[in-house]
């Protein structure tokens, strides 16, 4: 699949709704350079230009005035720099956009989320199987979804939250070297989570970041849209040719830049 400027530009957009998000995003990695303090034109990547060159000076001040009451960023002088992410800003940022998982701390089991809904809890259902994406459940079957991380917690918050009846949903543990069916459980990660199709995504952002063709905000918001639908499993899952760890190398790289 090739990523095209309109789909990077509709995820950035879908991660960066309001201007503050979108300048917390673009001074997170350093995508512009605009004068705070002195009224003249900001000079930015190209990949944000088109977005901030609908905002004016004023509105940008104004949001950066806001993201320094928040704490969420700082200025170290009163000069022409960019302002400081703050300890609270980079807690922000987190919830709006995906960072790797350096670590992947795993209790070797795999969970099992099995449910039943009757026909009259049809809107919750839907609520759950939206859930169980968002915290990163791939689908095995209809109502069937793994995920290698514990999700007992969330989900009984999520019950909790919707006031269901504990007997509709029932998760199971399974060991790392258990099997579902004839497969093994590193044969379902791959297609629970599709990864064969995720990792042609980190091979496309390697190729365009050694080609040194593409522009570096290009290249941030290309690899953070990966990023994004990658579920981040445990190392030992995944395929011998993976590239998302080199993916995740050169994007350091460019972050640094």
């Amino acid at each position: 699949m090739v990523l095209t400027i309109r789909k990077i530009r509709k995820f950035r957009d879908g991660i960066a709704e309001r201007v503050v998000d979108m300048i917390l995003i673009g001074i997170y990695f350093n995508l512009e350079a605009p004068s705070l303090i002195q009224k003249k034109r900001y000079l930015i990547e190209s990949s944000v230009e088109e977005d901030l060159e609908k905002l004016n000076y004023h509105r940008i001040k104004r949001a950066c005035s806001f993201l320094k009451r928040k704490g969420l960023i700082d200025f170290v002088k009163e000069k022409e720099i960019l302002p400081i992410i703050t300890k609270a800003g980079e807690l922000k940022l987190r919830k709006i956009i995906p960072f790797y998982d350096e670590k992947r701390v795993w209790d070797g089991q795999i969970y099992l989320v099995s449910y039943d809904f009757p026909k009259d809890k049809n809107k919750e259902r839907d609520y759950f199987r939206k859930f169980l994406r968002d915290i990163g459940c791939g689908m095995l079957q209809q109502s069937n979804w793994l995920t290698p991380y514990n999700p007992t917690n969330l989900i009984k918050k999520f019950i909790e939250k919707h006031e269901l009846s504990g007997d509709l949903i029932l998760i199971s543990s399974i060991g790392k070297n258990g099997m579902i069916g004839t497969k093994t459980l590193k044969e379902l990660m791959e297609k629970v989570f599709l990864l064969s199709h995720l990792n042609l995504r980190y091979r496309e952002f390697v190729y365009k970041a050694k080609s040194g063709k593409e522009k570096r905000g290009e290249l941030i918001y290309l690899f953070l849209s990966i990023l994004n639908e990658d579920p981040q499993i445990p190392f030992s899952f995944l395929p011998d040719d993976w590239l998302g760890e080199e993916a995740y190398v050169l994007f350091k790289k460019l972050r640094l830049m």
